[in-house]
């Protein structure tokens, strides 16, 4: 069995292509700007200064030979200089993405056995492999864009002064992602959240498989002592209106919250972050933190709280959960197939902000139902593996394959 994958950016696709190689299964990752670990380019780029390293740090792949890596450099290369100049976020990324599809060879998709893309990469790719009589697989990272927009009325309708950290996709992309999703034999989504939204959109329930994504237990460590004092909570991801976070903030204002804290960590918009500061000065913004740095910083905290409006998984759930963080969710994101409700977090209505700053509260009151809650998390998460996903990924391959 030969499998290409074929992601012009990172995500998780680095993971994707590690379990493959594991089983057997891969035959070439194309990617765009990457490195095999131990590599010669990976040897010099360990000579470049610390800043640098750390900033590149997620394009480097381990577990994957660097004669099975194909990067594709150019294009991305063009699309990081463009946006460094301001240029307008999505025709970059689409110009980089028809470039990436258009660079993989013939030669390469006739010798494989499947191909593997991702949403709003693959239109291009599709058609090649269906006029070579290839199977193709689509990845799908997030739910329905049709689905979003809806969601994206709502929060506009609720919080108009959060209208501009809202970026919808135009006309334009939404049909290419329609269009893949027509053509694909097979798609993979991460979620049930995002299964049904699919189906609500009139894609065949038929050709649609759920496999969750994982997490390293050895990654993401709970903390050596138990947590004394005040509650902290954290949120992790981009701090924008999608994720929730103009509800979050005003439920924690409606609670009494004395002495207890709460952190975002992630991407944050210069606008954004002076929305905050001047409206709730009491909440702290650390902005985006490397991953290795991440890993560190979770433990610090007493429960997470991620109350997004719409995702496609949400890995900081699952993440969070392995360091022994309780979770606030929603029930648009992998909360309801990752977690127990009542048992190892609470997942909430979407959008409901009574309920979140009544479980915010009960969290507040009871550190110790949270330290409970807290050994639950941690045995949850384990159970939710990258070897498990991998394990599903080969499943999904044959079967394809021999249908």
């Amino acid at each position: 069995m030969k499998v290409l994958v074929a992601h012009p950016g990172t995500q998780y696709s680095h993971q994707l292509v590690k379990q493959l190689e594991q089983r057997g299964l891969l035959y070439r990752f194309y990617t765009g700007f990457a490195m095999a670990r131990g590599s010669r380019l990976h040897r010099l780029f360990s000579l470049l200064p610390q800043r640098v390293q750390k900033k590149l740090s997620n394009r480097i792949i381990t577990g994957v030979p660097a004669h099975k890596l194909r990067p594709i450099m150019l294009p991305e290369a063009k699309a990081l200089y463009k946006l460094s100049k301001g240029a307008n976020s999505e025709a970059v990324f689409y110009e980089r993405n028809k470039k990436f599809q258009e660079a993989i060879p013939d030669s390469a998709l006739k010798a494989c056995d499947v191909v593997i893309g991702f949403d709003t990469s693959s239109w291009i790719l599709q058609q090649r492999c269906r006029a070579l009589g290839k199977k193709f697989i689509l990845d799908v990272s997030i739910a329905h864009p049709v689905s979003k927009r809806a969601i994206y009325a709502q929060i506009a309708a609720a919080y108009p002064d959060w209208k501009f950290a809202l970026k919808d996709k135009s006309d334009q992309l939404v049909a290419i992602e329609q269009q893949e999703m027509e053509q694909a034999d097979v798609i993979a989504v991460a979620s049930s959240f995002s299964r049904h939204t699919l189906v609500a959109n009139n894609v065949s329930a038929a050709k649609i498989a759920v496999n969750g994504y994982g997490v390293h237990a050895g990654d993401f460590l709970p903390a050596e002592t138990l947590q004394e004092g005040p509650v902290k909570f954290v949120f992790v991801g981009l701090v924008d209106a999608r994720k929730g976070i103009p509800l979050l903030l005003d439920a924690w204002e409606r609670t009494n919250h004395a002495g207890a804290s709460l952190t975002l960590i992630g991407p944050v918009e210069a606008g954004i972050r002076e929305l905050i500061a001047t409206r709730y000065p009491g909440v702290i913004v650390k902005g985006k933190l490397p991953f290795a740095e991440l890993k560190k910083e979770l433990p610090l905290y007493d429960a997470m709280v991620f109350p997004s409006y719409f995702e496609g998984f949400g890995l900081v759930v699952p993440e969070a959960m392995a360091c022994g963080l309780p979770v606030i969710t929603t029930d648009a994101t992998c909360g309801p197939d990752v977690m127990e409700e009542g048992i190892d977090g609470r997942v909430i209505p979407a959008g409901n902000i009574d309920r979140l700053q009544q479980v915010l509260q009960e969290f507040i009151d009871d550190r110790d139902r949270l330290r409970e809650m807290s050994r639950h998390a941690r045995a949850k998460a384990m159970q939710h593996t990258w070897e498990a996903y991998g394990v599903r990924w080969e499943q999904l391959i044959r079967q394809t394959v021999a249908g």
